[in-house]
């Protein structure tokens, strides 16, 4: 038993060295990728998804944990931050944390790569391992690839633009908000991007259509990098990784893909190595990934579903769903005149979601309250957030389709609140429609 496990590494780079040797710098860069491709998968929202039904696959549930004391230690002690740093999931991959998190791994990678080097330096070439590694980098960025493909396909990752949105000078909005307002407002395109990225996903999870999901992933994120940084959208770090392992993939069937593309040479077959060295086994590893790949897809697919039903373009919509405005408001039995510098004027209304009531003062600062809309009683409940156990119920009338009258007491003072229904297809970017047909540009605020 001793002599065969002593033979097998023998073996093993007896096979290995049928191949041609790669170059110095090919060996330590693949060192270096597979090092540190591997340290932030692990220890980011990448790896996420493959844990399939195990966890919702937006959760973002990763190895970080274990990198949290070396992260607090380098910040205080190394970068000298002073403030504590954000722990907790958000919105961003570019926080403070994250910076400094990719900085460790770069040191890291970078002592790995030097120990590994020095270590095993006699060895000519890593095919054995490329063929695993980029199986292990195909899910995991087919994961991410699908998360957000089908998270578009469901126009839940940028939705429609908020009713706050339509009413909000162009110039207030954020970088990052005019670009998930932009796509938003054009579903069809947004859905496209999201076929291209969901595709490119799906490819990548066979063996065979690797390279093409390789380059449908490449362009897409090129893309997505390109936004994140011109629309200043806090994704930025981990866009380019996985741009960078899109490249990593590609990278052995350049020289193909360049033939393909620029010259009228005959291409061959790929010369990539398979997991195993027997048939049998190799068609286990196929049956295998064909389940994983169905263990990764399932849960994006339901998590997406599950997002556009709840506050998606399928989340129900309440009865007074819409934008109102406010044309007489009194208070304590005074009229307020609608003046910028009361904050006590209201200027419009938002009834977007169930359990929620906005409305715009005169400076166009936005409140809040938590509501309960009751159409049989002509009822309507309002909660402050810092104040839930005090419950303000207004008596709802509403003499015409368009009309809304709201009376009681709010806040401690009494109000009646007279309102009307805007038209949001008299808004253009809702009611413009498509025309193949313009013999001038539609755009009036345009010189």
């Amino acid at each position: 038993m001793s002599v065969i496990t002593r033979a097998q590494p023998r073996q093993e780079q007896r096979e290995d060295s049928a191949v041609s040797a790669w170059n110095l710098l090919t060996r330590i860069i693949f060192r270096f990728c597979v090092v540190h491709f591997g340290l932030y998968c692990l220890f980011t929202q990448i790896v996420s998804p493959i844990l399939g039904f195990l966890s919702r696959p937006s959760a973002g549930l990763n190895a970080g944990w274990l990198m949290t004391p070396i992260v607090d230690w380098t910040a205080a002690h190394i970068v000298g931050v002073r403030e504590p740093l954000v722990h907790v999931a958000t919105a961003s991959s570019d926080r403070t944390y994250d910076w400094i998190l990719l900085f460790c791994l770069l040191v890291i990678a970078a002592v790995a790569t030097l120990v590994w080097s020095v270590l095993d330096r006699r060895r000519g070439n890593y095919v054995r391992l490329l063929a695993w590694f980029r199986l292990f980098l195909r899910f995991n960025l087919a994961g991410q690839l699908l998360l957000y493909g089908v998270a578009k396909l469901m126009l839940t990752q940028m939705p429609s633009p908020p009713l706050t949105t339509l009413v909000t000078p162009f110039g207030e909005l954020t970088p990052m908000g005019l670009l998930w307002s932009s796509v938003g407002a054009a579903p069809a395109y947004e859905i496209l991007i999201g076929s291209f990225e969901a595709v490119g996903g799906l490819l990548l999870l066979l063996p065979r259509t690797t390279t093409l999901g390789a380059v449908l992933g490449a362009v897409g994120l090129t893309q997505v990098f390109v936004l994140n940084l011109t629309y200043d959208v806090p994704v930025k770090s981990m866009s380019l990784h996985l741009l960078l392992m899109s490249g990593f993939l590609l990278a052995p069937e350049l020289g193909r893909l360049l033939d393909v593309l620029l010259s009228r040479r005959p291409v061959g077959l790929s010369t990539l190595p398979p997991l195993f060295r027997t048939s049998r086994l190799n068609r286990i590893a196929l049956f295998a990934q064909i389940f994983l790949a169905l263990w990764i897809t399932i849960p994006i697919v339901q998590d997406c579903v599950t997002a556009w039903g709840e506050h998606g373009e399928g989340r129900p919509k309440p009865p007074l769903f819409g934008v109102w405005n406010v044309e007489r408001l009194i208070s304590d039995g005074q009229e307020v005149a609608p003046l910028t510098t009361d904050e006590r004027r209201w200027r419009r209304v938002f009834f977007e979601y169930p359990d929620e009531f906005k409305f715009q003062r005169m400076n166009d600062s936005i409140g809040f309250y938590r509501a309960t809309v009751d159409l049989t009683n002509h009822r309507l409940e309002l909660t402050r957030f810092d104040r839930p156990t005090e419950i303000n119920t207004l008596a709802l009338d509403t003499p015409a389709p368009d009309r809304l009258t709201l009376s009681g007491t709010l806040d401690g003072h009494r109000v009646e609140i007279s309102l009307r229904q805007l038209d949001l297809d008299s808004l253009p970017l809702l009611g413009r429609t498509f025309h193949w047909v313009q013999d001038y540009p539609y755009n009036p605020n345009s010189r």
